[in-house]
C-alpha cells in the first residue's frame, strides 16, 4: 500500500502541478518563493520522496486547489504515514526517516567572523542549510507564530540589515540551533549592532569600539 499510494499522491501533485502550469500561472516558481528546493519538488511529483505535513502543506501553497482538494491529498499523505508507521517493510521505514529532517548535533555554522549585515545573511543561509532547508511554513510552526514567511524570506535574500532580534532568535531555534549554540550568535548580533554606535560599545564587554 505504502509504494502505490506514494505513487497516486505522486500523480495527484503532478496533474495540479499540470493544471497551474496551462493555466498561466508559475507553481515551481512559487515552490521556490516558499522555501522548497527545485530538486525535492522534482522528487516529489516523481514518487521518489514522501514530504511531511508542512512540505507538503508548503508545495499545495504554490498551486491553486480548493479545501476539498488539500484535504484529500492529506488524507492520501497520512494513510502512507501510517502504513510506515506500522513497520510495512524496511524500504518504507526509510522513506519515514527521510520525511522529518535531522538536525546533527555538530557541524552547525560558526558566526565569530561575520562583519557585516551581508555576511550575517549569508551565515543565516548557511543555518538554513545545516538545519535540513526547513520550509518557511515549517519555520513559522516551529517558532509558535514569532516567525512568518514573509519575515523569512526577507531574512534570508532580501537586503542585508541585521535582524529584528527576537525574530533572529526564533529563526535559529527553528533551524536546530541548541542554547549553548546561541552565545556566538547573540554575540554577533550585538557586535553588529553596535557597530552602529560606537559610543555604546564601550560598554559592552568583550567588545572594541568601531
Amino acid at each position: 500500500m505504502g509504494g502505490v499510494d506514494r505513487q497516486e499522491l505522486a500523480v495527484r501533485l503532478k496533474e495540479i502541478f499540470d493544471r497551474d502550469v496551462q493555466a498561466g500561472r508559475q507553481p515551481y516558481r512559487r515552490a521556490m518563493q516558499v522555501g522548497l528546493e527545485e530538486d525535492l519538488v522534482t522528487r516529489i511529483l516523481n514518487g521518489q520522496f514522501l514530504p511531511n505535513r508542512g512540505r507538503l502543506d508548503a508545495l499545495l501553497d504554490s498551486v491553486l486547489i480548493s479545501d476539498e482538494e488539500r484535504m484529500e491529498l492529506q488524507a492520501i499523505r497520512s494513510s502512507i504515514y501510517q502504513g510506515v508507521k506500522a513497520g510495512r517493510g524496511e524500504g518504507a521505514a526509510r522513506t519515514v526517516l527521510r520525511c522529518e529532517p535531522y538536525v546533527p548535533k555538530f557541524g552547525q555554522p560558526d558566526p565569530t567572523g561575520v562583519s557585516s549585515p551581508l555576511e550575517l545573511q549569508q551565515a543565516l543561509q548557511a543555518v538554513h542549510v545545516w538545519g535540513g532547508r526547513p520550509s518557511l511554513r515549517l519555520l513559522e510552526r516551529r517558532s509558535g507564530g514569532v516567525l512568518r514567511r514573509s519575515t523569512v524570506s526577507d531574512m534570508l535574500r532580501g537586503e542585508p540589515s541585521v535582524p529584528d532580534y527576537d525574530r533572529y532568535l526564533a529563526f535559529l531555534r527553528a533551524c536546530g540551533i541548541d542554547d549553548a549554540g546561541l552565545n556566538a550568535w547573540v554575540f554577533t548580533w550585538r557586535r553588529l549592532s553596535a557597530q552602529k554606535q560606537p559610543k555604546i560599545a564601550v560598554w559592552m564587554g568583550g567588545m572594541t569600539p568601531a
